[in-house]
């Protein structure tokens, strides 16, 4: 009875492993790219979060001097304005506000006690300033307000 021999192998030239080899490369440099993708888009979310933050606090900066009397008051008396500095407690932002008088105005149009009254609209530029700096960002956002107050005038006052 005749027996089966298995047949030594015919050459073999390793194409299997050099696809493979190809197809790992292949898929290492899309995990790659995919890693440094979402890398720049956290960057690209982070900083419109602190420009965000820089911006509140700016704004935050203006509404605390337009109801802070005092500061008006100094800026009344000042000729480079008042400057104000908040605290927004833990949060890495620095708010500031400079007020600046601009001057007044005794005949108030629409005012119901008219221009024989004893008060004035004293005009101010309020300029509010948040900066952020965090791991390396340092933002900065800047934003103006004008606004009047209506008081007595000094005259009056005296």
């Amino acid at each position: 009875m005749p027996t089966l021999t298995a047949m030594p192998p015919l050459r073999q030239r390793g194409i299997v492993l050099m696809v493979a080899l190809v197809m790992l490369v292949t898929i290492t440099l899309l995990a790659i790219m995919t890693l440094g993708s979402a890398t720049t888009e956290q960057r690209i979310a982070a900083t419109d979060q602190f420009r965000n933050m820089g911006f509140q606090g700016a704004e935050s900066a203006i509404e605390g001097a337009m109801t802070d009397v005092g500061h008006l008051s100094a800026a009344l008396t000042s000729s480079t304005g008042a400057s104000r500095t908040l605290n927004l407690g833990t949060t890495p932002v620095t708010a500031t506000a400079l007020t600046t008088y601009l001057g007044d105005a005794s005949n108030i149009l629409g005012y119901s006690l008219g221009g024989q009254s004893q008060f004035a609209a004293y005009h101010f530029l309020i300029q509010g300033t948040g900066t952020t700096g965090s791991t390396g960002v340092n933002l900065s956002a800047v934003t103006a307000q004008g606004v009047f107050r209506i008081a007595p005038t000094t005259a009056a006052s005296n």
